[in-house]
């Protein structure tokens, strides 16, 4: 498997976080893939080729074909199966990123895989040949064709809930580790009218963002720390339970922790460097 990722431009940095690609040269139809792992994102696919996709909460497998896809907020791990080679162009949005963009609710959006199209009325977007980005002859022009399109998107304003923002870095700076008391104290307002902004306009609930978050941790601390056991990893991320921190991690990531660490998969790899780059502020906003 082959994963890389590269910047957008300095303007679009506060709403994304990268451009990335997926390639895989194996047959995926009997042994599906992991394709995303829960980490608070959303993300649009391009993709030039049929496939399913699922995530583990459905039963079902939702067949994809040739264009271009909004994936909502996953609770769980996402999958992919083919039956040929798998190759994927998308992007990777911030939390926050379409809270003022969508008329609808975004946890509307949650664990599914909806036409772009559909969701925003866009004469460049909706008519925009997937195909293209995949043309290996235009391969060193295609951030530039993907900064025309994300523009188009997120414009005219390319504004952003800025005390949605600071509420989500304050449990990213925590890495889900604190308590919802904290986040209403801190920023004066009740429960209830926190947990009804986070569901609107990131599709989770303050606690599940949390909970998300703490899980990512858990994935950081081992990959910096193989030979760390399960009770270390635990406590170090805040846990006083480790029947409470073995549920969580089920619920989150499918399956129990010993038998998730010891598939370690290129994916898993992948996230890991993903999940280290937003811990340690490399997806900040840039200037230049």
């Amino acid at each position: 498997m082959n994963y890389s990722e590269t910047n957008t431009d300095a303007i679009l940095s506060h709403h994304i976080e990268s451009y990335w690609k997926l390639e895989n040269n194996k047959d995926h139809s009997s042994i599906p893939m992991e394709l995303l792992l829960p980490t608070c994102t959303f993300n649009i696919i391009f993709t030039h080729q049929t496939y399913w996709i699922k995530s583990s909460l459905l039963s079902e497998w939702k067949k994809v074909l040739p264009g271009v896809y909004f994936i909502g907020q996953t609770t769980t791990c996402l999958s992919i199966k083919s039956d040929l080679p798998i190759s994927i162009i998308g992007v990777r949005f911030k939390p926050f990123a379409f809270s003022t963009l969508f008329d609808i609710p975004v946890f509307q959006l949650n664990e599914i895989v909806t036409p772009l199209s559909e969701i925003v009325s866009n004469p460049l977007i909706n008519s925009f040949e997937s195909r293209f980005l995949f043309d290996n002859s235009i391969a060193n022009q295609r951030d530039e064709y993907l900064n025309e399109l994300m523009y188009s998107l997120l414009s005219p304003s390319l504004s952003l809930d800025e005390k949605l923002r600071a509420q989500l870095n304050y449990i990213m700076d925590r890495q889900g580790n604190l308590k919802i008391k904290e986040l209403t104290e801190s920023f004066n307002t009740t429960k209830v009218t926190l947990r009804k902004h986070f569901i609107n306009k990131i599709g989770l609930c303050p606690k599940k963002v949390c909970r998300i978050w703490r899980m990512n941790r858990i994935l950081q601390l081992k990959e910096m720390n193989p030979s760390m056991n399960l009770t270390s990893l635990c406590l170090k991320a805040g846990f006083y339970d480790q029947a409470h921190f073995i549920r969580d991690f089920k619920s989150i990531l499918g399956v129990p922790p010993k038998k998730f660490f010891a598939t370690n998969t290129n994916l898993i790899k992948v996230s890991n460097l993903n999940i280290s780059k937003r811990f340690t502020n490399q997806y900040d906003p840039r200037i230049n």
